[in-house]
């Protein structure tokens, strides 16, 4: 009887867990190989957390060309998701509006990491939106290997809790 509560309780615990929401950890992507027309190009990282839609930090440096060279950071710019050429869609703008690096993809961001090609029929960075550049091609890319979610980890406990008590019941103990 007490051997059959237990495991009436692990099972309960199990599935209470299996129902709750993951929280995913916000992933570091890399600009990767992000040229404009001019020939110069864009480096640098965004830490973004695709369920919530919100960055938590970035700092990209573009190179000078038809506009000069400019590192863009939380200090100098704000970084907003969405809108502007649609949903998949990074745009920053520097603190007193005057330039603009509106980032498109091709593909939603999740939190599974992994590239996302830039659409660049509408990437680009301007100053005063009166002299710009388009970007010809680059991605962002995840840094490092993906991270189990806390519900993943959360789900292994109560298995490992029924193997162990599995265990226990084969190999009683004796006094």
């Amino acid at each position: 009887m007490k051997t059959t509560l237990l495991a009436s309780l692990v099972l309960g615990a199990s599935l209470l867990t299996a129902g709750l929401p993951a929280q995913a950890t916000p992933i570091t992507y890399n600009l990767t190989d992000v040229r404009f027309v001019d020939g110069t190009f864009a480096t640098g990282t965004i830490t973004f957390d695709a369920d919530t839609k919100k960055s938590s930090s970035f700092f990209i440096s573009t190179a000078a060309g038809v506009l000069s060279a400019f590192n863009w950071s939380l200090s100098n710019s704000g970084l907003y998701y969405g809108g502007g050429a649609g949903p998949n869609n990074f745009t920053m703008i520097t603190t007193d509006g005057r330039r603009v690096f509106n980032f498109s993809f091709l593909s939603p961001f999740t939190n599974a990491g992994g590239s996302n090609p830039i659409n660049i029929a509408s990437a680009y960075e301007c100053n005063n939106c009166g002299t710009f550049r388009r970007v010809t091609g680059g991605s962002l890319t995840a840094v490092g290997a993906a991270v189990p979610e806390p519900a993943t980890l959360a789900l292994m406990l109560p298995a490992l809790g029924a193997l162990t008590l599995r265990a226990r019941r084969r190999n009683p103990v004796r006094a």
